[in-house]
């Protein structure tokens, strides 16, 4: 289990990890700029199309709305995304949801055998939790249920995630990826998501909190 999620991450999380290396030095971000700017004026007629990077591009140039990230392992297109969806509060815990992607992937070789598909469509949610107390405190955000606006109800592919446990022993973050593999619907005609997380509980599995309700428009 522990080699095929290592391979499913490194293949498909390239979503989370885009743009970091873009931002460690400014005249690497101010020649990427002068490049970018020369590539739209040369590809001004076909910008609707997206473009088209590997995967060790992907690490220095964020993928943007259309856009196609190749690997050995297939190719991925980033149908939509939302950004800084917002923090949201349970008794002392405080959830960030990072970022929302719709994706549309083409899978080969190694990682269609382990999905048992060549095509996977999938909606990635990036996230962080903080618990602000001194007490142990149980919050489950891997386990969250997701429904969309196509009518489906999910819960987060255990395979492909980044699981997050859910206890939290005094002030501590953690943060990882929830992947939810839509069954009857591609990513493109997803317009919305609800996410619905259980309510923050104590050693003796009591509600310190509220349960967690987000609403996302994903930007396309």
């Amino acid at each position: 289990m522990r080699k095929f999620s290592v391979l499913l991450l490194s293949a498909i999380l390239f979503l989370s990890a885009c743009g970091q290396g873009s931002s460690n030095n400014d005249a690497a971000k101010e020649s990427d700029d002068q490049g970018t700017e020369q590539q739209n004026e040369e590809d001004s007629n076909t910008a609707d199309d997206g473009e088209t990077m590997t995967q060790e591009e992907n690490k220095e140039t964020e993928a943007q709305v259309g856009d196609t990230v190749t690997s050995d392992n297939g190719e991925q297109t980033l149908v939509s995304r939302t950004d800084d969806v917002g923090t949201f509060e349970s008794g002392p815990i405080n959830l960030t949801i990072e970022k929302v992607n719709g994706v549309s992937a083409n899978l080969k070789g190694d990682l269609a055998e382990i999905m048992e598909t060549d095509q996977l469509e999938y909606i990635q949610v990036d996230m962080n939790v903080e618990n602000t107390s001194e007490e142990t405190v149980s919050f489950y955000a891997s386990q969250a249920t997701m429904t969309t606006n196509t009518g489906e109800q999910l819960e987060p592919d255990m395979l492909m995630s980044e699981h997050i446990d859910g206890e939290f022993i005094g002030q501590v973050n953690k943060s990882g990826t929830s992947f939810y593999i839509l069954e009857n619907s591609k990513a493109e005609n997803v317009e919305s998501i609800r996410l619905i997380f259980s309510a923050a509980s104590n050693d003796n599995f009591e509600d310190i909190g509220e349960e967690i309700d987000i609403e996302v428009d994903l930007k396309k």
